[in-house]
């Protein structure tokens, strides 16, 4: 009898950080969710300026510079300004030549990157619940009770991999991480998003930094300047 309740103590025991960590998992979601779904409508009442660098094995090659703002339709309107620079003049000849071939190259690979990470800004509450929903999201904890990482597989594509740290105590998103690829599925890029707040609770991406070692690219695109659009 003592050795029956004895295994019954310890499967007690094995089984309750399971049962915490499914229960802080399933609190965690729904937090993502509602944090997400939330900022989305939220940030249309602002327009703000988004600073996107450029570089190439080390080198700065570009800085481009946009006004931010969601138009009357709900879409989001993205307007050059005069801080933007160019990578250059490219010289000419047959050297000119494999230049220019090399710049437009560059310039397909940086334009797809930077289509790529939009297309996890922001992460998309429907997605995170399907996923979840599959029982494949793992959760790891930063800080016991109080910050977690949770880790949804196949995001987007097979093989990639959207990571998500939150502040439960404070209800906020801190960061995202992608692991994924830009043209070739074998060649791994990572980028790395840290979220701000605004003084309502807005939730947004401050900055972006995608390292593509393959490449040897790096991009960086910032946001600032926050304030409430005209008429909102």
């Amino acid at each position: 009898m003592k050795k029956k309740s004895l295994v019954l103590a310890i499967s007690m025991v094995i089984c309750i950080p399971g049962i915490f960590a499914q229960a802080d998992m399933q609190e965690t979601v729904a937090m993502i969710k509602k944090n997400l779904t939330e900022s989305k409508e939220k940030i249309k009442n602002y327009e703000w300026i988004e600073t996107t660098t450029t570089s190439y094995k080390g080198e700065q090659k570009s800085v481009k510079q946009n006004q931010c703002y969601y138009s009357v339709d709900g879409k989001l309107t993205k307007v050059a300004t005069g801080a933007t620079t160019d990578p250059g003049k490219t010289p000419g000849g047959l050297r000119g030549k494999v230049v220019a071939n090399k710049k437009e190259e560059m310039a397909d690979y940086i334009k797809a990157a930077i289509a790529k990470i939009q297309t996890y800004l922001p992460p998309d509450a429907g997605k995170i619940q399907q996923i979840y929903a599959g029982g494949t999201v793992t959760i790891q904890v930063l800080e016991p009770g109080k910050k977690f990482k949770l880790n949804f597989p196949d995001y987007n594509e097979k093989g990639d991999m959207l990571s998500i740290s939150v502040d439960k105590v404070n209800q906020k998103i801190m960061a995202l991480a992608v692991t994924t690829s830009v043209d070739n599925p074998n060649e791994k890029v990572v980028f790395n998003i840290t979220y701000s707040d605004l003084p309502d609770g807005t939730q947004y991406a401050s900055s972006t930094i995608l390292d593509a070692q393959p490449k040897e690219v790096k991009i960086v695109i910032e946001n600032s300047g926050y304030k409430k659009a005209a008429g909102k």
